[in-house]
């Protein structure tokens, strides 16, 4: 099991002695006490200071495959944008079909009924 002591630990994680010190004062990191120091296990320093993952900087692009990605990009938002129009198709006669629907089973329309007071 790896320890770190509190120099060590600040190291390996990038903060400040002082940060790690108030960490484990304030019950935050636990650590346990050697001598006039602290001994930091790696799991829990990790736990409290996740470690940083360096990201690799991208590939150079080159031109051609730039290119290649726009061409790419281009044909998936084509499909994209054809699946659109269908749904749009789709809706449209689903909407016309239902106002149909509706204009069938309305009652005609009746002359108001007249009263004999009503000329």
């Amino acid at each position: 099991m790896a320890t770190f002591s509190l120099t060590a630990a600040a190291k390996e994680v990038g903060k400040s002695k002082p940060t790690i010190s108030k960490a484990i004062k304030t019950g935050r990191l636990s650590a346990k006490r050697v001598g006039q120091g602290y001994e930091i296990d790696a799991a829990e320093l990790f736990r409290v200071y996740p470690k940083e993952t360096k990201i690799a900087p991208p590939k150079e692009i080159t031109s051609s495959n730039a290119v290649n990605l726009l061409e790419l990009e281009t044909k998936m938002l084509r499909e994209q944008l054809d699946r659109e129009r269908d749904t749009v198709d789709d809706l449209r006669k689903r909407l016309d079909r239902a106002e149909r629907l509706i204009e069938d089973q309305r009652p005609a329309q009746q002359t108001p009924r007249k009263w004999f007071w009503q000329k």
